[in-house]
């Protein structure tokens, strides 16, 4: 079935009237319901989009206009006239006939005049995405309808039966129907998304299997690439120097091997405890007062960039909200695909982080309730926020909906605070980062 649509034509006795199409629907047949109901010769008047007369011919389809579209009937600068159309029927076997036939031929009159002598109800046309099937389909249909007013055109014959064509039709829409209608309400409904996320586990670990190969060949190409850049600076004479070096390169990797092996988690979701006061910052040297300074290339690199983002705003499309909530389904889908977990740290306020492993798809509530495990009174009332600017995290949201995927740091605010016992078992920040490293 195509998709109902509504365009808004101002007509020019000052009135707007929304005209219901379909994909199908050419702009002839737009201007002439408009016509037709105001009292005017559609002979004698175009539609126009902004500064653009449209072609009577073209179907809705392929015109580019968006839904809700503003239209306006004008006057015509050239006359419009009617001409013979060319149509040639291409058959199965790919043979093709021929014939000149009025826009208000029927396509039953055009079949015949070919002399295709066939039974019409196992016959079905197709023309431009269209298909017309079935003897009083043919019958009703006009090559005008089709916008086919002048110029030639190609009308290609299947041999179905339109039982069968309707049940493929129907099926196959019904299909469409239920992954769409996945996409859109997988945030209200979480026993789809599951669903959805079920059925791609298989391909997701296919994936994740080969891209964990490539990147294991890269990593040991990148580094006998190293180990030979080396050997080639050092001197012919320095071979004991390059396998004792080596030997230490091999042993720092078993250490941090061992040191990742030996991490001690909390509980469930990989739980780990760190202080963030004992992470030692990087000092970098203090930079001249002219290193700030705008110069001539600064400039003309933030002016290239301004007229950049400007194109790209008068270029973009207009989105209705549809439109917009279908592409954010896009990224979210995107998103559970290409992130199994999410690393969430929680902040205290005395600097103490607290790091759990989540599911993209789990809820907010998770999350406190993960936190209540750990604190001296598991039943305090609290909160948990993202900053900058403060925004209170809802507890039925899903994480994937509140930005918390990949990674986020969450802030804890509460009368309590961590149990004195899950303090002293802090772990090393430097583990913390290798085994992040190791779960991404």
């Amino acid at each position: 079935m195509a998709t109902k649509r509504n365009v808004i034509v101002l007509a020019p006795n000052g009135r707007r009237q929304n005209v219901q199409v379909t994909l199908n629907t050419t702009i002839l047949q737009i201007l002439e319901e408009v016509c037709k109901k105001h009292g005017y010769n559609t002979d004698d008047y175009d539609l126009k989009h902004f500064n653009h007369i449209l072609d009577p011919n073209a179907i809705f389809r392929f015109t580019g206009l968006a839904n809700n579209a503003q239209l306006e009937v004008v006057p015509c600068k050239k006359i419009r006239s009617t001409s013979a159309v060319t149509i040639g029927i291409q058959l199965e076997n790919g043979e093709r006939l021929m014939g000149e036939f009025i826009p208000n031929t029927s396509l039953t009159e055009v079949l015949k005049n070919v002399k295709l002598d066939e039974d019409l109800e196992k016959i079905m046309l197709v023309y431009m995405h269209q298909m017309i099937s079935g003897a009083e389909a043919l019958k009703n249909t006009t090559l005008k309808s089709l916008g086919l007013n002048n110029g030639k055109a190609i009308l290609r014959v299947i041999h179905r039966k339109p039982q069968t064509m309707n049940t493929i039709a129907s099926t196959s829409s019904e299909t469409l129907n239920i992954h769409k209608n996945a996409n859109i309400n997988k945030q209200n409904d979480k026993n789809k998304c599951s669903l959805t996320m079920d059925t791609n586990k298989t391909s997701d670990s296919i994936l994740l299997k080969e891209e964990t190969h490539e990147l294991k060949k890269l990593e040991e190409c990148s580094q006998s690439t190293q180990r030979d850049k080396e050997n080639q600076m050092l001197p012919s004479t320095s071979k004991d120097d390059c396998v004792e070096k080596q030997t230490l390169v091999y042993s720092c990797n078993k250490r941090e091997i061992d040191d990742l092996n030996n991490v001690e988690f909390l509980g469930e979701r990989n739980a780990l405890v760190f202080n963030q006061a004992s992470i030692q910052g990087t000092f970098r040297d203090e930079l001249p007062d002219d290193f700030y300074d705008l110069t001539v290339d600064d400039a003309k690199i933030l002016l290239r960039d301004v007229k950049r983002y400007r194109q790209q705003l008068e270029e973009a499309p207009l989105l209705t909200n549809v439109q917009r909530k279908l592409n954010q389904d896009k990224q979210t889908l995107n998103q559970l695909h290409k992130y199994r977990y999410t690393i969430i740290r929680i902040q205290f306020p005395d600097e103490f982080v607290l790091q759990g492993l989540f599911r993209p798809m789990e809820r907010v509530q998770t999350i406190k309730d993960f936190i209540k495990n750990y604190l001296i009174d598991a039943n305090s009332d609290f909160i948990i926020f993202t900053t900058p600017p403060k925004r209170i995290l809802d507890p039925k949201s899903h994480l994937i909906n509140e930005n918390l995927v990949p990674s986020a740091i969450i802030h804890y605010s509460g009368p309590s605070a961590l149990k004195l016992d899950i303090k002293q078992k802090f772990t090393d920040p430097k583990k913390v980062e290798m085994q992040v490293t190791k779960i991404r």
